[in-house]
């Protein structure tokens, strides 16, 4: 109650068991502790019995909400929906958007991350905290996107967030790393990329991302995630697209002592009707359907980020499904575990 001299109050803490914290400033609004062990109703009805206490009550928690400014957010409905929430992404950056130390490495056709030549970078990419890469396709240090498919993976790990452009990003507080392993036509080999495992790991890599995959078991692409992995880099695979194909068994994405392989979902939550399944698939992320709109907001179920088709100078919000897309959803949540501190492809493995 105002005006209540402060020897009236400590002893009414005294009785209590309580101990006072803070004051505000007024004076007579306190923040105190209860004993331990002692239930919070408890507590309470003591406090509001005593004539001297106007009123006590449990000190709630507030948490920030962050909801990003970028107007095609809406349509990722991957990241957040208001059916089944996505993956529930507004929760998760209120806990941590990611760390800049924390590199992701892209094994892909490369990003649209530079200005150089007849490449540009994409605009949604302006704000992503990119690390040097490389590219071993034509053996030199600018692993520019030729084909789309690498910038579009990017945008999904780390796509510039709140920024007022375009869409979002699982990680977009992380590094990214390009590194181009496949051509224009979107292929690779096994060569490529195992020097692109051990590039991404010698060079601070703590995620690498594999959109990509092979039905040949080799020991170069075995033995290359295999060294990745002892030196404490989580790695990540696409599950691959091929159950309508037979549903062969997909490498890298197999080696599943080394690496998350990851399967599509649709909006729905059930199984993409292309994602291969088997004893190696760890975990399901959304990969989209673009023959369907489960949603109803008029667009198809892919996955939204911007990349280009044909002229490397040119962008657009392109929706894609595989998984491929589903992938970079788990590096992304790999990268915000990582910045919160978990270390270890294990422990990251356990998390997810």
């Amino acid at each position: 109650e105002p005006n209540v001299p402060d020897e009236v109050k400590a002893n009414v803490l005294s009785a209590h068991g309580c101990t006072l914290v803070r004051t505000c400033g007024s004076g007579d609004l306190h923040l105190v502790s209860i004993p331990p062990g002692q239930p919070m109703e408890e507590a309470i009805a003591g406090l509001m019995a005593c004539p001297d206490v106007n009123y006590a009550e449990a000190n709630g928690y507030v948490y920030a909400t962050f909801v990003p400014n970028d107007p095609l957010f809406s349509l990722q409905w991957n990241f957040q929906n208001s059916t089944n929430g996505g993956i529930h992404m507004e929760k998760a950056w209120d806990i941590v958007r990611g760390d800049p130390n924390v590199v992701v490495a892209v094994l892909d056709t490369g990003i649209a991350y530079e200005d150089f030549g007849p490449y540009r970078m994409a605009p949604d990419l302006a704000g992503v905290s990119f690390v040097p890469g490389y590219d071993f396709i034509n053996d030199d240090d600018h692993p520019n996107d030729d084909q789309g498919h690498g910038t579009h993976v990017t945008g999904t790990i780390a796509e510039s967030t709140d920024n007022g452009l375009g869409m979002a990003g699982v990680a977009f507080g992380c590094s990214i790393m390009p590194v181009k392993v496949m051509d224009s036509a979107g292929s690779g080999d096994h060569f490529a990329v195992a020097q692109g495992i051990r590039f991404a790991a010698e060079h601070g890599a703590k995620v690498i991302n594999m959109s990509f995959g092979s039905s040949l078991d080799t020991r170069t692409l075995r033995d290359a995630i295999a060294w990745a992995y002892r030196q404490g880099v989580t790695v990540v695979c696409a599950a691959g697209n091929d159950y309508r194909n037979g549903n062969p068994t997909i490498y890298p994405a197999a080696y599943t002592q080394h690496c998350i392989a990851v399967g599509a979902t649709r909006f729905d939550l059930r199984r993409a009707s292309y994602s291969s399944t088997g004893f190696f698939v760890d975990v399901v992320a959304p990969g989209g359907d673009t023959r369907v709109d489960q949603n109803g907001d008029g667009y198809p179920d892919g996955i939204l980020q911007q990349t280009f088709s044909g002229n490397p100078a040119e962008f657009a919000y392109w929706f894609m499904q595989g998984t491929s897309m589903a992938a970079p959803h788990v590096s992304g949540l790999a990268a915000l575990l990582i910045s919160q501190g978990v270390v270890g492809p294990d422990e990251v493995a356990e998390a997810i």
